[in-house]
């Protein structure tokens, strides 16, 4: 049995994706995929089988349209949009054209061939470094599922009712099986994989379903314990199994501390980020989806300090318009203002996947052609981009800024700013009347920051990526479970390039902010004050936390602290003096 046991009961470890406690009965879905059936078929089947095909497709649209009906109906359009993206996934031309050629070519049943294309797909998809790209493998095998079953002729959903209140564990639950779950009767769900970028997570936490995702155990091993009473917690990530009273008295009263803090971080959304000694510091959220537009508000943040435009261009076989484009960046800074949204660039190229190009041919698409390098060398994407962001600065009346990524040297910073002014120049040409402008790149690789007073001429702005500066400095994959461990945010050498980059943007009078998963950790953000930053940036969830946190402390003391603690060697040390001072002061986070 996987698992610690203490006193009868038996506890699993997870990841929380989905906030809440749950206290019901174990209800086990055990759910085997069907063996696709593979078969030869003779020339004069071929057309059979692609006419099979289509209807297949048809079917599972029809599901789709169904499902993403429902949703839009129950919590709103912006949830919808994840099955706006299985259609196009179910219609991409891509995968359509590859089962029908190897149709003709290999001569098996349409159900082998659209299982060896989709599963080519998968295993590309899976093998990305973008958490939120490679989630999409688990999209890609929930409308493939259903084609197949649809070929089969046999019913899509869970396959098995549920009439009686429980906690729900399954080896995976796809978005649509989420999406369909009676909500009066599932009081939380677990599953054995998972992350919190899936759209599993999104749609549990929509839902407002306490789940847990990566469960460190197999699911044979829950099965022998089903109809156990257990007990969920959504926040942890922990499933105890046969609580004792002691842990359910527990339980209950965590529950409670959690629903006084959630109120308490709600009363600060139209409160700042102010040092008690008076230092402001903007707090912006991250934006990768524009169904997570509304919580930017909601959560007090301070405008977009990160938009990933390469949603835009995921789930598609062209590239978006300027007029598309423009129309999007239009509304998020409509949506923010009067504060400003960073427009980055096109974050595209090596690992990451291109419209109608699904597989990277590169060695190592890491140090690969991505992002600045991508753009450049493909400069009809950048300028296109670019104008479609100067018409939405000259809409949203200045509340726009715009960002390059991975900038490695200051060439790319002076090409891309030469492209800018032509396409403003060419704008104004014609009769727009286009505001001035902030632009800034981001530090996310070493040569950067070591150059950062260089790039500071060419910029008005840096925002520091951690998430890459961070394991191109320690050689760590941030991907690699291995090596989790080592990839540490608080490395004496990480917190000395931070300095470095902070340093050299205001001694030349520019301001410079921080993103990435390290701006979200509430026990080093009043680190980063003390070491000067201006402005955070992270996702709306750890908004009200990152601003408790800044809120307990004063700039001064910080800065004594910060100069302390960047003479010390160890990241655990470092990590271990700033989690006590976050005890001391903003215990409550901690629970």
């Amino acid at each position: 049995m996987t698992g610690t046991a203490n006193g009868g009961e038996i506890r699993f470890s997870g990841l929380a994706v989905s906030p809440g406690f749950a206290h019901g009965v174990l209800r086990v879905l055990e759910r085997g995929e069907a063996p696709v059936p593979v078969h030869a078929i003779g020339p004069e089947q071929v057309a059979h089988e692609a006419q099979r095909f289509e209807r297949a497709i048809e079917r599972t649209k029809a599901e789709l349209l169904r499902i993403k009906d429902g949703v839009a109906r129950n919590l709103g359009e912006g949830d919808a949009n994840i099955f706006e993206a299985h259609l196009l996934l179910l219609e991409d031309a891509t995968i359509v054209a590859a089962t029908l050629k190897q149709l003709e070519t290999k001569r098996l049943n349409i159900e082998a061939v659209y299982s060896h294309v989709i599963g080519r797909y998968v295993d590309v998809l899976g093998a990305l470094e973008d958490p939120y790209l490679r989630e999409r493998a688990a999209d890609v095998r929930d409308v493939a599922r259903r084609v197949l079953q649809n070929l089969a002729g046999a019913e899509g959903g869970l396959g098995v009712s549920i009439t009686e209140p429980c906690i729900l564990v399954a080896h995976d639950l796809a978005p649509s099986d989420t999406a369909q779950l009676p909500t009066d009767k599932v009081l939380g769900f677990v599953t054995c994989i998972g992350s919190m970028t899936s759209h599993t997570a999104i749609m549990a936490r929509a839902l407002a379903i306490p789940a847990i995702v990566g469960i460190e155990a197999p699911l044979h091993d829950i099965k022998a314990l089903e109809q156990s009473v257990a007990v969920l917690d959504g926040y942890t990530g922990q499933l105890v199994i046969n609580p004792t009273e002691a842990t359910l008295a527990a339980s209950g009263a965590a529950e409670s501390r959690h629903a006084h803090v959630a109120q308490d971080l709600v009363r600060l959304r139209d409160t700042r980020a102010t040092t008690t000694d008076g230092r402001a510091i903007v707090l912006s959220a991250n934006l990768g989806r524009m169904e997570d537009l509304p919580d930017v508000a909601e959560c007090g943040a301070e405008g977009v300090g990160l938009f990933r435009t390469e949603f835009l261009f995921a789930d598609r076989d062209d590239f978006p318009s300027e007029e598309e484009q423009c129309q999007m960046y239009c509304r998020v800074a409509d949506a923010v203002k009067p504060h400003h949204v960073i427009l980055r660039t096109l974050d595209l190229g090596g690992d990451k996947l291109l419209p109608g190009t699904h597989v990277s041919t590169e060695t190592n698409p890491f140090l690969g052609m991505r992002a600045i390098r991508f753009c450049l060398a493909h400069p009809e994407i950048l300028r296109t981009q670019l104008r479609a962001m100067l018409r939405a600065a000259a809409h949203a009346g200045g509340h726009v800024k715009i960002m390059y990524p991975m900038v490695s040297r200051v060439q790319e910073v002076r090409q891309a700013n030469a492209i800018l002014a032509e396409e403003r120049a060419r704008l104004e040409a014609g009769g727009l009347q286009i505001p001035a402008i902030e632009v800034g790149c981001m530090i996310e690789v070493p040569s950067a920051a070591l150059t950062a007073e260089t790039l500071a001429t060419e910029v008005k702005f840096f925002s520091i990526g951690t998430n890459d500066l961070i394991q191109y400095t320690i050689a760590i994959d941030r991907g690699n479970e291995e090596l989790a461990h080592l990839y540490d945010p608080t490395h004496p050498g990480i917190l000395r390039l931070i300095e470095h980059v902070i340093n050299a943007a205001h001694q030349a009078g520019i301001w410079v902010g921080l993103c990435g998963e390290m701006a979200g950790e509430f026990t080093i953000a009043p680190l980063l004050v003390g070491m000067g930053i201006d402005e955070l940036s992270t996702g709306p969830a750890q908004v009200p936390r990152i601003k408790r946190a800044i809120q307990c402390v004063s700039h001064a003391e910080m800065k004594v602290i910060a100069d302390s603690l960047l003479n010390l060697h160890s990241g655990e040390e470092i990590r271990g003096r700033l989690d006590a001072l976050a005890r001391e002061r903003v215990p409550e986070l901690f629970d």
